[in-house]
Parts: structure tokens; sequence; C-alpha cells
């Protein structure tokens, strides 16, 4: 059985499609007589439509409306005047252009029903949500319709519930309604902006869902995920608000939420949802954005436009939404693209592609980006956002192989970056990933200028907040790092690596026992993501628990592979040396050096084992080649764990090669 809010299943037989029980008590049928009652007989009747058998049940049949419908018709069974009647009213809805919209809804659900719920939602176009919640206004607009008639046709009726309305019926009752609803949502939505701003609270949130590709090629899937994207970094733009990151809302994709679900697990106040179809060279886009709290919608539009012009659609929803928020009227700039009628439609594309391929995250899907990335630069060697991804790609080359120096790539990164940010000074990514690149090399003046910019570009950039973590823990100040990942986690709430990094921040800010309950968190968000369980371990070292340490350990092995096969041994060896059993801490200490004979390992993972074996002067040897390297893992020395090493005076010349101060507030 499915949820309300579900997708049903496919092949369910007409009038079967999402039963659900009446509201009015078990066994106990609505009084039609009251509004309520009336409610939902049609409700069950449009459950029915198709099952006369189960019509025959149906209250309404006792309704005037039936019994006006027989007088006209007396030969027409009782079941199919009901269904007559809800058709005809239904095609009503239709005559009136507002409402239209709702007509086709019920249309395709109900009276002419597709296999499938779902069906229906993608034939007309909208999302899972807001297909629902057209299906629940429609429903209201047509009990209206039906309501509206029955109090005409008994005056008596009419008296008993002080109702004194007449014909039209429609433009009176029925968008009354509808009207009534949407806007009680408006209203508290606008109380609570009020109230917001009364008492200066955090920021308006706001999350982009990943919008449907309505295309029936599956490789044009790009093009919707690049007018999300766009809307996510435009919008992230604007202090006033904070925009959940890409990670979070494009993994609730394909997942059939109510969008008041997915207010509370992103912790949204709204969201952005929509769709895209193309034509030749032009663009559908449907959008609206929707209010968590209640599910209603606060706007929504429809824009076709060339793909040349797809810059100009994506400002024009931008400041659509700042104007349906309550948003100062003077950040609307911040939202809007400098340059783009240089951008060529084609380069646009081929950049979009290769951001599907670095969002995967894996050695050969970044391969396949840096060649679109180049293919999109060969084609407008203009398009900043090319050289940015290019960039990145380079960048994060170095996390996901540990069989290369960690410099590999570092020129071709600093290179496109720059030419980047030379092309767009407001880039917020350009300059986070620009601060990355001097942090990989020791320059931390510069770092720090780089990651406050991009966070005053874009202050929701939750990747820049993470990195700037990293820039603390390296520079010894582990509060600050923990606050900068509160804020990524806030901004990317179902991100793995940073909810795995706020545990890690916990641990080095010296709160052993709240690190292992967001290890916790963190394993429940995603189970297998491996990187957890190293971190979990370091946690385990720290404290002494080094059993525990080795079965974490064993746990990540099974799930992550190059370069993690070498973190584990570290991690093993250690964890062995602290339970007294010094042969096999030296025999993966041993697999780890022959490993450094074969091909590039990082200098830090021999120096812990070695430390911890009491090759002291083998283990700084070691740091300081990790040094010479720029080595990413040199991040471990400042944890809890490598407490005492960090006590040893040599410890002085690592930070003064890494041109760090010498005092620190790492536990």
């Amino acid at each position: 059985m499915h949820t309300q809010d579900s997708p049903p299943r496919h092949g369910a037989a007409p009038g079967e499609q999402d039963r659900e029980p009446l509201e009015s008590g078990a066994g106990t049928p609505p009084d039609i007589g009251m509004e309520h009652g009336f409610a939902l007989a049609v409700h069950q009747a449009l459950r029915d439509f198709h099952r006369p058998d189960h019509l025959r049940d149906n209250p309404l049949l006792g309704s005037q409306l039936v019994a006006t419908a027989r007088v006209q018709s007396p030969t027409t069974p009782p079941t199919q005047a009901l269904r007559e009647l809800i058709r005809s009213h239904c095609e009503r809805l239709g005559q009136n252009a507002k409402s239209s919209r709702f007509q086709l809804v019920l249309q395709h659900t109900y009276l002419a029903p597709l296999r499938s719920q779902q069906a229906a939602a993608e034939a007309l176009h909208l999302s899972w949500s807001t297909y629902r919640r057209c299906l629940a206004d429609a429903a209201r607009m047509l009990t209206a319709s039906l309501w509206e008639t029955e109090i005409a046709l008994g005056p008596a009726l009419a008296h008993r519930r002080g109702l004194h309305r007449a014909w039209p019926w429609f433009a009176t009752a029925a968008l009354i309604v509808l009207g009534a609803a949407v806007g009680a949502g408006y209203l508290h939505h606008l109380r609570r902006r009020q109230q917001a701003t009364a008492e200066k609270v955090l920021p308006v949130t706001l999350a982009v869902l990943p919008f449907l590709d309505l295309d029936q090629d599956s490789g044009s899937r790009y093009l919707s995920d690049g007018i999300s994207d766009e809307l996510i970094t435009r919008l992230g733009r604007i202090p006033a608000l904070r925009v959940v990151a890409r990670t979070s809302s494009f993994s609730l994709r394909d997942k059939p939420m109510d969008v008041r679900d997915i207010g509370r697990v992103l912790g949204v106040h709204d969201v952005i949802e929509g769709s895209v179809q193309r034509s030749a060279d032009t663009l559908r886009i449907s959008v609206a954005l929707v209010n968590t709290a209640n599910g209603y919608e606060l706007w929504s539009d429809e824009l076709t436009t060339p793909r040349s012009k797809i810059f100009e659609a994506e400002d024009a929803i931008a400041d659509a939404v700042i104007a349906q928020l309550h948003l100062p009227a003077d950040v609307s700039n911040a939202a809007h693209v400098d340059g783009y009628p240089t951008v060529n439609s084609e380069a646009r594309d081929t950049y979009l592609v290769g951001m599907e391929y670095l969002n995967y995250r894996t050695v050969p899907d970044i391969k396949q980006a840096i060649n679109y990335f180049q293919k999109s630069i060969q084609e407008d060697s203009n398009y900043a956002d090319s050289w940015a991804g290019l960039a990145m790609a380079y960048t994060i080359w170095r996390d996901y192989t540990g069989d290369e120096p960690p410099d590999t790539h570092y020129q071709d990164a600093l290179a496109a970056v720059k030419r980047a940010i030379a092309l767009d000074p407001s880039s917020a990514s350009a300059h986070a990933i620009l601060g990355l690149l001097y942090e990989q090399h020791w320059e931390w003046p510069q770092t720090k200028h780089e990651l406050q910019l991009a966070l005053q570009l874009d202050p929701s950039d939750a990747t820049a907040h993470q990195w700037y973590a990293i820039y603390f823990w390296f520079t010894g100040d582990a509060q600050k790092a923990l606050k900068e990942l509160r804020l990524a986690k806030t901004l990317d709430p179902l991100s793995p690596i940073i909810n795995a990094d706020m545990g890690r921040a916990l641990s080095y800010a010296g709160e052993p026992q709240q690190a292992a309950a967001q290890f916790r968190t963190c394993v429940a968000l995603a189970p297998r993501f491996g990187l957890t369980y190293t971190f979990m371990a370091e946690n385990d070292i720290a404290i002494g628990e080094y059993q525990q340490a080795v079965d974490d350990a064993g746990m990540a092995g099974n799930l992550w592979g190059n370069p993690g096969e070498s973190y584990l041994l570290m991690e093993e060896s250690v964890a062995y040396a602290g339970l007294g059993q010094r042969n096999l801490a030296r025999q993966e200490l041993t697999e780890l050096q022959q490993r450094a004979s074969q091909h590039y390992l990082s200098g830090v993972m021999l120096s812990w084992p070695s430390w911890n074996l009491g090759e002291k002067d083998q283990a700084f040897a070691q740091l300081k080649r990790a040094v010479h390297d720029h080595d990413q893992f040199l991040m471990l020395v400042f944890g809890p764990d490598w407490a005492s090493m960090r006590a040893d005076p040599r410890f002085a010349g690592i930070r003064k090669l890494m041109n760090l101060p010498l005092t620190t507030n790492l536990h």
C-alpha cells in the first residue's frame, strides 16, 4: 500500500488508484446535508467513478442533484446520473480559463485515467508534488461547484445552513473556496516572513529541487539540471537567503515526497520546483515557488524561451522568487549574470554535461568531465563557468586517487581558475577553488582572503564553508572550524561528506562522544559511505577504543577502494599498536612500505604507524616529505589522536615548513 503522497502502483485498475478511507468514521456514511459530509461523498464518488458497484453505496445518490437529473431523464440509472453530473461539472471548470488546468488534472486522473497518477503527472508536465496539490485544489473546486448547485436546488436547506448564495455558483463558490485556501496559506507565509524580519532571525531558507526533464531522450537531463544548478547559484548569492546545496536537494530526485516532508528533511521554508521540455531550440520551463508549511503555491509561471536566451529566463525566475519572498528590492541584481550574451548554447550544453560527470565523483567520471570542459572552452573560450569547472575537476582529482603525487594537476587547476576569475570576478565557486589551491600550498593569508570573498559572494556555498573549516583546522582553531561545519551542514543537510566532516570537527574540538553520535547519524543517512567509518576509527583511537577502531576500519574497507586501502592499513597499524599487538602493527606498516616502493604513497600514511611503533625519526622524515609534496592528508596531523606527536619539539619545524603559527587551540 502506498501513502497519499507516493506515486500509485503502475497498472492499477481505473477507479482503484489511491483509494483512501472516508474521514467520517468507519462504516458511517457522510451526511450530505452538511457541507463537510457532502465533500466526503464527492471525494468517494471520484475514487469510484469507474466502479458502479461501489457508486451504488454513495450518499450522493440521495442528493437533489441526482433527483433532478433523473426527473429530466427517468430511464437513467442513479449511478449513471451521478457520473454524468460529475463529468458535466468538471467540464464547467474547464470553461473558465483560470480553471482549465484543474479540469485537465481531474480528466487525466479520474474521468479518463491513465495507468497511474505518476503517468498523469508526466502527461500534464507537472512535478509530483505540484500534481498532488493541483489534484487536491481541483477536487475542492469541483466539490464547491456541486455543493453550490445542490444548495440552489433546495431553498429550505439553504435557509437551514444560513447560505443565501445564488447563481452563478462558479464565480462565487469555487473560486472563493480555492482562493480562501490559497490565501490563508499565503497570509500565514507572509505573517511568518514579517515576524522573522521583526525578530531578526536567520535568513529565509530555500531549496531548489531538480527540475523534471520532460523529454523522451534521457540524455538531455543536463538541461533541466543545469537550470536548477543555476538557480541555486544565483539565489545563493543573496545575503537574505540561505539556499540548500545541490547535494541535498538533488538527493531527493525521483522520491515521491510531499513538499511538506521535503521542507522538514531539508529544513527550509520554501522550495522551487519545475519542469523543462525542449522543442528544437526552444525550451518551455514551468516553475513554482511552494511554501513547505502548508504545501500551497506562492507563485507559478511558464516561460517559453530560445535556448540562447536561457540566462534571461533564469534572471526572470530569480526576480520573481525574490519578489514573492518579500526580500529587499535592491537584491535582485545579485542574482543576475553579467555578460551572458557572449555564451553560445553549445558551450553551455557541453559544460552542463561536464558537470553531470563531475558530480559522480569517480576517477573515470572526473576524466570525462575534464574532456567536456575542455571541449566547452574550445566552443567558447570566454565562458567562465567552463574554466571554473575544469579547475574544480583538476583540484579534486587528488582526493580520488592515491597513486599520484598531490601536485600532479596543481598547475592545471591554478591556471584554469585564474582564467575563470579573470573572465568573471564575481564567481564565488572560482574564488573558493582558488582558496583551496592556496590552502594546499600552505599560503594561508591568500587562502583566508579567497574563501572569505567566496562566502561574501555566495553565503550559501556549503562547500566553501567546509573548506574554510579545513583552514581553521590547519591554523589551529577547532571552534571556528566547528562553526563553519555547522553552517555547511545547515546548507547541505543530506551531504554524506559534510556530515562525516561534522563528526570529525566535533572530535577535533574535544567532543568525542558527540562526534560518535554524529557519525551514527551519518551512517544512518548514507550507510555505504565508507569515509564515515574511517573517521570513526580515528575517533576510536583518540579515546583508546582500539578494537573498535579495527572493526570500523574493517567496515570501511568493505565499502571504500583506493586510496582507502592505504588509509585503512595506516589506521589498523596504529590500532594494533594500541592493543599491544605489535606484530600485526608491523605487518600493516610493512605492507604500506611495499606499496610505497611500487607507486606514490602519502608520507602521512607511513608517518603515523612509524611513530606508534617507536620509529620517531622515520615518522618525522615522512612528515617532512608530506609537507614538501603538499599532501592533503596532513590535515590528520591536527586531530586529537596525533597529540603525542605534536608535543614533540620537532613538530615546531613541521609547522614552520607549513607556514603555520606555533600556537594552536586544537585538542
